[in-house]
């Protein structure tokens, strides 16, 4: 009976069906670099219960993530401070050499313009069943550590190898939301560098709380 509730709860929440991974598909685990106690009844009540922004994963082979320690920093903080969540939909590896060093310049300024090797990376994982979705490269020509920059009508952003464990979650911040950099060093948006955040796990204020809960791509069981 309990299998039977988590596949219709996965089914009528998450849009995932049989073959279905309570691992992968439920409580969201798609690394081994995080390994932790995950409670099924916890998270069948977070399904349930919270709003939730599906994400798409896509690793640039050679890159080398923490792709698990990134969803679960991201989800500390979010469902701490938001009463909302992160959900995975999938994550794939592919193998794009070219893509590792992104040609990018729209994260220098106020300018954007999409390179080629852009346009060719925010095309990567459409097919997964999420609007936004988060890229794993090594850096950009210009040496950061994510960007949120994104073609239009392709939601996205992309962390790097050397990237802190707070800056998954402070691109998706970005991108969801449309959240600003702040000066305050607590906050998940900090603009000094997300290596620089003090005091973690990072804060997020009610307002910026309030813009990520009403992106259209924010939902509810």
């Amino acid at each position: 009976m309990a299998t039977l509730s988590v596949r219709s709860l996965a089914s009528t929440c998450l849009n995932k069906s049989a073959p279905l991974s309570l691992r992968r598909d439920i409580l969201g685990v798609y690394g081994n670099d995080n390994p932790q106690n995950r409670s099924l009844k916890e998270r069948l009540n977070l399904i349930q219960n919270r709003p939730f922004v599906r994400l798409a994963l896509v690793t640039i082979q050679g890159a080398s993530p923490n792709l698990q320690r990134d969803l679960d920093n991201a989800n500390i903080v979010y469902q701490n401070e938001c009463n909302n969540w992160i959900y995975c939909v999938g994550s794939i590896t592919v193998n794009r050499p070219n893509l590792l060093v992104l040609d990018q310049d729209d994260c220098f300024g106020s300018g954007h313009s999409v390179s080629d090797e852009e346009d060719e990376l925010f095309d990567l994982g459409r097919d997964m069943g999420a609007d936004v979705v988060g890229y794993y490269i090594n850096t950009s020509n210009g040496g950061f550590a994510g960007c949120a920059a994104h073609p239009p009508g392709r939601r996205g952003y992309w962390s790097g190898s050397s990237a802190s464990p707070w800056t998954f979650g402070h691109e998706l911040g970005h991108v969801v939301g449309d959240n600003s950099h702040v000066s305050d060093s607590d906050n998940l948006m900090f603009g000094g560098g997300t290596i620089n955040i003090t005091n973690p796990p990072p804060d997020l204020t009610n307002s910026q709380c309030s813009r990520i809960n009403s992106d259209p791509d924010v939902e509810s069981c």
